[in-house]
């Protein structure tokens, strides 16, 4: 389940006049929190950031958003140079906004795989849940479902008879239990949280490949070139850094890594 401290990864960066933006912009689905409950997160992060990059302290600009097309309209409105986005809006915006990737995260709330679990045991493939309902926490992209997701094996719009986004993991879980709703789709992590639950009845019959991990960009179009380098060499260094360390582990982070492979999803993910 995505927790508040996955909320609490709004890497936001202080903006200077006529320096390019160096404001960041968190997008993060299915989380269920706000940025207000995401603050004290936030706060131990820019500390951090601004005495690591020697940028002035607390002269931060950013935002947070749970709801994808907030996240989109604030980008074109606002102009970021930096973000944090989960692996279905990079891909969706990689070209159009000049998206560059400085680090991927690794940690506690990442995709993994995607599961579709059920509760009724005449369900055993894929193919048992056409025309069937789904609920959960990772329904936002329905190009990345299918396209990444589902690798094009099918159209989730018309595979699946509804789709109901749910705020986490919990709601799906639940009308899955009750036959309220045919299937869920559950990440690795929350999958793990499952056995831990009492719904013995409910498993797993299909699963993705491993999926990209949430990514910390630079918009091209939005940021210098000395900013964007020095912002990507502080991350790779900051879990390891003794002060920042401890930060690292509050936002559930493990480190920060160099940039994992994109590219392949990229190509499912802009195929006809």
């Amino acid at each position: 389940m995505r927790t508040l401290a996955s909320v609490g990864l709004v890497l936001l960066v202080p903006q200077l006049a006529l320096a390019g933006s160096r404001d960041f912009l968190i997008e993060h689905a299915g989380s269920g929190g706000t940025q207000q409950q995401a603050a004290p997160f936030v706060a131990k992060f820019l500390r951090y950031a601004e005495a690591a990059l020697g940028w002035p302290a607390n002269s931060v600009n950013g935002d947070f958003f749970s709801e994808p097309a907030d996240a989109l309209s604030a980008i074109a409105a606002k102009k970021p140079g930096f973000g944090m986005l989960d692996p279905d809006q990079l891909l969706e915006l990689r070209k159009k906004e000049s998206v560059e990737v400085l680090a991927s995260a690794t940690g506690k709330n990442q995709l993994g795989k995607l599961h579709l679990v059920v509760k009724n045991p005449a369900y055993k493939t894929l193919a048992d849940l056409k025309g069937k309902t789904v609920v959960s926490n990772h329904l936002q992209s329905a190009r990345f479902l299918s396209k990444v997701v589902f690798d094009g094996k099918i159209d989730v719009k018309t595979h699946f008879a509804k789709l109901t986004e749910a705020p986490g993991m919990l709601k799906g879980v639940k009308s899955v239990d009750r036959g309220e709703a045919d299937a869920t789709l559950l990440s690795e992590e929350e999958l793990v949280a499952l056995k831990g639950m009492a719904y013995p009845d409910l498993h797993v019959i299909w699963s993705s490949e491993t999926l990209p991990p949430t990514a910390v960009v630079a918009f091209g179009k939005n940021v210098q070139a000395k900013d964007k380098d020095a912002f990507g060499k502080m991350l790779l260094k900051m879990c390891a850094d003794p002060k920042g360390a401890p930060v690292c582990k509050e936002l559930d982070i493990v480190k920060f890594t160099p940039p994992a492979d994109y590219d392949v999803a990229q190509k499912k993910f802009d195929r006809p």
